[in-house]
């Protein structure tokens, strides 16, 4: 597999800040190179594995870095990786994703925005570009939300998701169950965060609403 993108940033630097990635999977890593050079850092969302190997032993945890404006993403800081260890981490993960925009978010920020409501179905469900469904529930401008992850979706890291109510069950638009975790009070920029870093939310939103 070619990883264009990657080899655009080996060839051009990344003018000392770094730049996203979105892998074949929807994951999204970060490199920052300059140009020429033999070795990059690498930024991993939790979602990635660690690779195994002496050549990612330089880490840096930080659970707030930076990758989309103001948005919190939990994660991992990686120096001075050998590029071709990090081609190999991209070949494994399926390639570059064909799609390298920055991940959609308008139905999550509009719900934030506007608020989703009240009445039988107060949570708006959202299909992930991972095909995951979470749901939320948010107040028109408070800037936190009722957040529900499928229990195939694991909770960051951080105090902002420790207010869980594990026995709350939501079901599918068809009456499946989507058995999960409720959190209460989640900063909007934390769940935004969480959606960014999953692809960002799925074209397809029939049967959501």
């Amino acid at each position: 597999m070619t990883a264009t993108h990657f080899d655009g940033f080996l060839a051009d630097g990344t003018n000392d800040v770094h730049y996203n990635l979105r892998l074949a999977d929807g994951q999204v890593i970060s490199i920052k190179a300059a140009p020429g050079v033999s070795e990059v850092d690498v930024y991993l969302p939790d979602e990635i594995a660690t690779p195994a190997g002496d050549a990612w032993e330089l880490e840096d945890n930080w659970e707030e870095w930076l990758t989309a404006g103001d948005d919190p993403v939990d994660g991992r800081h990686f120096y001075e990786i050998p590029v071709g260890d990090v081609r190999k981490l991209i070949e494994e993960r399926g390639g570059e994703h064909a799609d390298q925009s920055d991940p959609t978010l308008d139905r999550f920020d509009q719900a934030v925005a506007d608020g989703t409501g009240t009445g039988r179905r107060p949570m708006l469900r959202i299909r992930l570009a991972d095909d995951q469904v979470i749901a939320i529930e948010a107040t028109a401008g408070d800037g936190y939300v009722n957040v529900y992850l499928p229990e195939t979706v694991e909770a960051p890291r951080g105090d902002a998701w420790e207010l869980e109510e594990r026995e709350l069950r939501l079901t599918r638009m068809d009456g499946e169950p989507l058995a999960g975790r409720l959190f209460y009070e989640v900063p909007a920029s934390h769940v935004r965060a969480l959606i960014w870093r999953r692809g960002g939310e799925h074209a397809d939103q029939t049967n959501f609403s």
